[in-house]
Order: C-alpha cells, then sequence, then structure tokens
C-alpha cells in the first residue's frame, strides 16, 4: 500500500507540472431505444453557479459502513462503483434524480440499425493521467471491462465489435439487438478508465485518487484539468467505520462531515443540529440463497421460507416503520410494474415444508431423515440494519419450525463469493431499468449470483429483454421475469431502506438527495469551515 500511494504522489506532481504548463481548460421507467439519439442537455452541463472557477472549499469528510474500494483498478470487483460515488470516475450516461438517463462523457448515443450504435464524444476531457479522451481510449476501457468483469457481459454482449471511427467517435455493434444500449452505457461496470498502471486506473472524474488505505480510509484531491472546471473541495476524505453507532458519533463530534446510508434508528438518535434528507431509496435488502447446498436446494423449502417472513413487521422492528416491502427484485421505487411474489402466507409454508417432508420434531424445529431443518444466515456490519432484520427473521422462522443461526462477519463477500454458505443478508441498488436486476444478480455469471442459480426460462427471458427497444415490451419481459422469479425463489426479498443522509449543515451545502446512491459528490457539493 505504501508504493500504491509512493506512485499517486509522483502523478501527483506530474500532474501539477501539467497543469502549471496547460491553459485552463420522480421515478420512472427507464428510457428506451425508441428515443435512439440522446443529446446533450442542459442537465449535463456544468452552470457558471456550479462550476467554480477554483477549488474554494476545504476538506469533506465522509463515514461510510462499507463503500470503499477495495484497490484503484476499476477492472477488478466493484471499485467501478466506488469511484462514482465519490466523484472519481465517470460513464458515458449516467442518472438523473429523476432517473431519467443523459449524457455525461457521451455527447450523443444514435442507434444506427437494431445491432449498431454511434457514440460521439465530449471534447477536452482529459484522464487523470493528462492523455485526452479519445474514441480509441474510450474502446479499450469498454473492452477492458467486458474482459475483465463478468458482470459487463450481463449488460453488452461479450462478443460485441467496439470500434473507433474518428478522434471522438465510436461505434458498438452488438452480436444481437441490445434495445436499451444507452442506458447499459451507465452502468458502473463501464466507467471510463485507461488500463491499470500499477494498480491504478486513470480516470476522468472531477476528483482523483491520492491516496488508500484497505479499509480504513480514501483520500481524493480536485483534478486541476476536470472538463467542468475545477471542482470546489480541496480534499475528500472517504472513512470506513463498520459501527453505525461510532459513525453517529464521530458526526456529532466534528470528526466526520456526512454520512451516508444512514440506517433509520441512528437517524432517529441524531441531534436537531445534524441535518437530515431522506428520499424513497432503490436499495434492496435480500437474503442469497445457496442453490448448490441443503436446504435451499429444495425448491419448496425456499419458497416456504420467502412467503414465512412478515416484511411488514420487519420495517416496524428495524426501520422504524419507514421504507417499503420487497416481494419481488424490483423496488417499488424504480417504475417497473409490479407483479404478485413473495407475500407472506404461513399456511401455505407448513404446507409446503410438510410436502418436502420436513416434520416438526419434538422441540419444535422440523426433521427428515435424521436431519434437523437449519441453516446459517450470515450478516455484516456495515449496514447495521441487516444483522436486526436477520434475528427478526430467525424469530419468524422459527414459527414455521425453520432454526435459523445468524452469524455476522465483516467481510461479506469475501465470505460468499467461492459459495460456501447457506444463505447470506446482501444490498444491492436497483436501477430503473427492468435488465439491471437480473442481469446483475440472477444470470448466469452475473456479478452477485454467489447462490448459482439457473434457469432456462430466465436466461431465455432476459435475452429477449435485452434485445427489445419498445418500453410496452420491455415491462412485459419485466412481468415474465417477475413470475419465474416467484416460481423458483432463487432469492429472498425483503425490504426496501429509505435513503437517508445525514450532515453537518454548518459546513455542508450543496447536497442534493439522489434515490441512486450511486451518485453521492456532485460538482454542487461544498464545505465551508
Amino acid at each position: 500500500m505504501r508504493h500504491v500511494a509512493r506512485y499517486l504522489t509522483a502523478l501527483l506532481a506530474l500532474l501539477i507540472l501539467i497543469a502549471c504548463g496547460a491553459a485552463p481548460a420522480a421515478p420512472t421507467a427507464a428510457p428506451t431505444a425508441a428515443d435512439t439519439e440522446i443529446p446533450t442537455t442542459a442537465a449535463s452541463e456544468p452552470t457558471a453557479t456550479s462550476a467554480p472557477t477554483a477549488a474554494t472549499g476545504g476538506e469533506l469528510r465522509i463515514g461510510t459502513g462499507l463503500s470503499i474500494p477495495a484497490t484503484l483498478d476499476v477492472a477488478q470487483g466493484s471499485v467501478g462503483y466506488n469511484m462514482i460515488t465519490y466523484g472519481a470516475g465517470e460513464t458515458l450516461t449516467r442518472l438523473t434524480p429523476e432517473q431519467q438517463l443523459e449524457p455525461w462523457l457521451a455527447e450523443t448515443i444514435t442507434q444506427i440499425d437494431p445491432n449498431t450504435w454511434q457514440v460521439t464524444l465530449r471534447k477536452d476531457v482529459r484522464f487523470h493521467d493528462g492523455s485526452p479522451l479519445t474514441a480509441e481510449a474510450v474502446v479499450a476501457s469498454l473492452q477492458d471491462s467486458l474482459t475483465a468483469l463478468a458482470g459487463a457481459k450481463s449488460f453488452i454482449p461479450a462478443e460485441t465489435v467496439i470500434s473507433a471511427i474518428d478522434a471522438q467517435t465510436l461505434t458498438l455493434r452488438t452480436p444481437e439487438p441490445v434495445g436499451n444500449l444507452p442506458y447499459s452505457l451507465a452502468n458502473w461496470n463501464f466507467v471510463i478508465h485507461r488500463p491499470a498502471q500499477e494498480g491504478i486506473s486513470p480516470l476522468t472524474g472531477m476528483y482523483r485518487p491520492v491516496s488508500l488505505e484497505k479499509d480504513q480510509e480514501f483520500v481524493l484531491e480536485p483534478f486541476a484539468d476536470y472538463w467542468g472546471g475545477p471542482p470546489p473541495l480541496a480534499r475528500l476524505v472517504v472513512r470506513k467505520i463498520s459501527d453505525g453507532n461510532a459513525r453517529a458519533l464521530a458526526l456529532q463530534s466534528g470528526d466526520l462531515d456526512m454520512l451516508t446510508n444512514v440506517p433509520p434508528d441512528i437517524a432517529a438518535g441524531l441531534p436537531a443540529t445534524i441535518t437530515q434528507t431522506s428520499v424513497p431509496g432503490t436499495r434492496l435488502h435480500y437474503i442469497i440463497l445457496n442453490h448448490t447446498r441443503a436446504p435451499f436446494d429444495d425448491a419448496n423449502v425456499r419458497k416456504a421460507a420467502a412467503i414465512a417472513i412478515d416484511r411488514e413487521a420487519l420495517l416496524a422492528a428495524t426501520l422504524e416503520g419507514q421504507g417499503a416491502v420487497a416481494t419481488t427484485m424490483y423496488p417499488p421505487s424504480v417504475g417497473i410494474s409490479i407483479l404478485p411474489g413473495q407475500a407472506t402466507d404461513l399456511e401455505q409454508a407448513r404446507q409446503l415444508l410438510d410436502q418436502a417432508g420436513w416434520l416438526l420434531g419434538a422441540d419444535g424445529v422440523r426433521e427428515k431423515d435424521g436431519q434437523r431443518l437449519e441453516f446459517l444466515l450470515y450478516s455484516y456490519p456495515g449496514r447495521p440494519e441487516l444483522t436486526a432484520i436477520a434475528i427478526t427473521i430467525q424469530a419468524q422462522l422459527a414459527a414455521v419450525g425453520v432454526a435459523v443461526q445468524v452469524e455476522e462477519v465483516q467481510d461479506i463477500t469475501s465470505q460468499i463469493e467461492g459459495g460456501d454458505f447457506q444463505a447470506s443478508m446482501y444490498s444491492v441498488r436497483v436501477a430503473s431499468d427492468p435488465q439491471y436486476m437480473p442481469g446483475i444478480s440472477l444470470v448466469d455469471g452475473s456479478s452477485y449470483n454467489y447462490g448459482g442459480y439457473h434457469s432456462d426460462a430466465l436466461e431465455a427471458a432476459f435475452a429477449q429483454l435485452r434485445a427489445a427497444s419498445d418500453s410496452a415490451e420491455r415491462q412485459a419481459l419485466a412481468g415474465q421475469l417477475q413470475q419465474i422469479v416467484a416460481q423458483d425463489t432463487p432469492n429472498i426479498y425483503l425490504v426496501v431502506p429509505p435513503l437517508i443522509t445525514a450532515f453537518n449543515g454548518k459546513v455542508v451545502s450543496g447536497y442534493t438527495p439522489h434515490p441512486d446512491d450511486l451518485y453521492l459528490v456532485t460538482r454542487d457539493l461544498t464545505v465551508t469551515r
């Protein structure tokens, strides 16, 4: 890690030399390819009020439970997600707070024919290493993502031919139609980057990484050659503090300026001197089930567990009654038509377990062939409410004869990515494109399909969805996918928490709540001390 810090220090010195010698420089359904051209809009351009001419602010200190990159190479894991969140990374398109698609590093995206899309890039963009953003650089970035990140292939086929036409124009020719490709380009898997140099990916965002202490602290400073003008913060420090109460105390003491994804019970305990914002979130809390391990290799057990859970009770017990229940893979806040899914039905849950041969034992726990119906449910402290939800579920499933042991681990990804688990609490943000959630969690090879779920029917429906461009057809296919999920119970969907942000209003200004927690640090976010 000291080696990375030394490299970044050298890179900082180089960029200072370059800068000195250079001239200044309401939730709705996802848009579809029916809008075949995405023009530059006013929303995507810096304005006189939001683009200061120099870094005028001081240091902003953000506390998080887990959203800190594990490395500075965006071709690994979910690092691209973190880089966008903290203003270091950008994609060709992005979502507004109203969940509308707009250009970002792209100026326009036009559909030439069912399989071909043309992208015109924004001019005068530079990477953090000083090199210009060109069509060839974007081609290399997209190809790197498709090669290195399994989740990227769920959105854009790996066989896609990506070609530079001229310095500012490229085309993507897919092997089959991809109806919502502009939306897919907003996915964090496709953060635009140059191939990593000594483990560091040069990006294009307003802030650039200067140091990373794994699982502890991530530091960024303004990028002087940012295409939108110098950003307002002089320094951005992100600190990982797993304990939610410790984060809250750090905010109140002045050691932190802002907290993200604040659990409602902790938010309720903050003093009136702390400013809070709360919006309906797009984050889904759920349980990943391992289909290769007992007892969840049995579809009846999966469904019984899902419908034995009282989600309204989860909200009341763990989220101060806030948020929304989730009975399928789409939160109600993303604008996708919701079909009936995992609704609570204790009687049916008991019948399913009886049919599967699991009969009540003398101690109230079901048994079959001398084995108790029990499982280990992992959770993690980064989102404190998840463990509280798991403990509540433990009591609820006991009512139908299922024994649950809850175990909290520090690094949930390391714990489950190898498939050595039975069930695990998990949380993901869900985009307003119906392709997104099955694309990251259910299809073969997707990023979060840790449980090994496979369905020929789902694979076929997903392929149809990826090809469809008509909005009504995409909604219908989203319904078909939900029906498959209701039948198979690949995972157990629980609740959608509100997105609560807390900050010192005397220090922090310009924060605009976004229902998608991918987008946190914006040009308007400033501090005054």
